[in-house]
């Protein structure tokens, strides 16, 4: 089986909508920025969905004409709650930081069927980091740089800046200038870690907003789950976007994902068989994206990539690749960097 009938990716547009009056700045045509995306300028509203494919490549065409590298720094620094539509609603009105990330976590699909956002947590941290798994999409920086400005920004907001991120992990080689990246949280950067996210101390998780109210949070919520109703996920889609962060903390086995899903394995696989694909599918699927970003944007060697991914051996992960795109990761990475230069 394949994924070849699911539906495309999808990305709610609602955070393009300040991408004219951004590009303006540079003297940008946003024509010249949407050309070839397959999006038209009708298609930025906040009630609207676009491919997320061609989301990304919004964002790297309007990098490139207007030469800042740093674009989806600036386009997401321009954001606010209201970008998440009416999951910024339920954000804003959640008892404390940790139920606001939380609910980030549990509903993002809602807004997004082409990356992940999650929280892992520790002890004494938590990070609300973002993966994508949409193996179609051409990952660049910029989709991981909007989302780090975007949860700057949300958490900034929500709180009324009492906090702000310990570190920021960033999977991406360290740019000729990162001072924009120090900007985002003032804080220490990691370039070319298996992650992009936030690093929050989990005591700043128990802070109470001070737009709480639990009736207007349920309320809130009870409307998100109700307009998702015209939009349903399939079991897929939510199997998928489960698996992505999954791999970072070694549950990406299939009793693990169906235990989260409330199922039993033999009912994730039945369902799974009458949408038209497996579990197996999926993983690999969502493997093989998170493979070519690990490889695309940062240093790391295969081995670290192979672990990441839930790989038993470098070897497994090196076959693995090879089935998927005729290559090993080490000759890919080279041809995709030499082509990009």
């Amino acid at each position: 089986m394949t994924n070849a009938n699911l539906p495309a990716a999808r990305q709610r547009a609602a955070s393009l909508l300040l991408l004219p009056d951004l590009l303006d700045d540079f003297g940008t045509n946003l024509a010249a920025v949407l050309d070839g995306t397959g999006i038209k300028a009708d298609d930025i509203r906040p009630d609207t969905f676009v491919p997320y494919s061609a989301f990304l490549s919004v964002l790297d065409n309007a990098s490139r004409l207007t030469g800042r590298e740093d674009f989806g720094i600036l386009l997401g620094k321009c954001q606010t709650l209201a970008a998440l539509g009416p999951l910024g609603v339920v954000l804003r009105r959640a008892s404390t930081l940790g139920d606001a990330i939380g609910d980030f976590a549990a509903f993002q699909s809602r807004n997004s069927t082409g990356g992940a956002v999650y929280l892992m947590r520790s002890d004494r941290d938590v990070i609300l980091g973002y993966g994508v798994y949409d193996h179609s999409a051409r990952v660049s920086p910029q989709i991981y740089d909007l989302v780090l400005a975007v949860g700057s920004n949300l958490v900034a907001e929500l709180t009324g800046g009492a906090v702000k991120p310990e570190e920021i992990f960033v999977t991406r080689s360290a740019p000729v200038d990162p001072t924009p990246y120090h900007r985002l949280g003032r804080c220490p950067v990691r370039f070319g870690q298996i992650q992009t996210g936030l690093v929050l101390r989990s005591a700043s998780l128990d802070l109470p907003l001070p737009e709480a109210d639990p009736i207007l949070h349920d309320l809130a919520l009870t409307r998100l789950l109700e307009a998702a109703e015209g939009h349903p996920l399939s079991l897929a889609d939510h199997v998928r976007h489960m698996l992505r962060p999954a791999m970072l903390m070694g549950r990406a086995g299939m009793t693990t994902v169906a235990d989260r899903l409330g199922l039993h394995p033999r009912t994730l696989r039945r369902r799974l068989r009458d949408e038209g694909t497996t579990f197996e599918v999926i993983k690999d699927d969502v493997r093989k994206a998170a493979a070519k970003d690990l490889l695309r944007l940062g240093d790391l060697s295969i081995a670290d990539i192979a672990a990441t991914l839930d790989y038993a051996t470098a070897s497994a992960f090196v076959n693995a690749f090879r089935r998927w795109l005729g290559t090993t990761p080490g000759l890919w990475r080279a041809a995709v960097r030499l082509n990009e230069a």
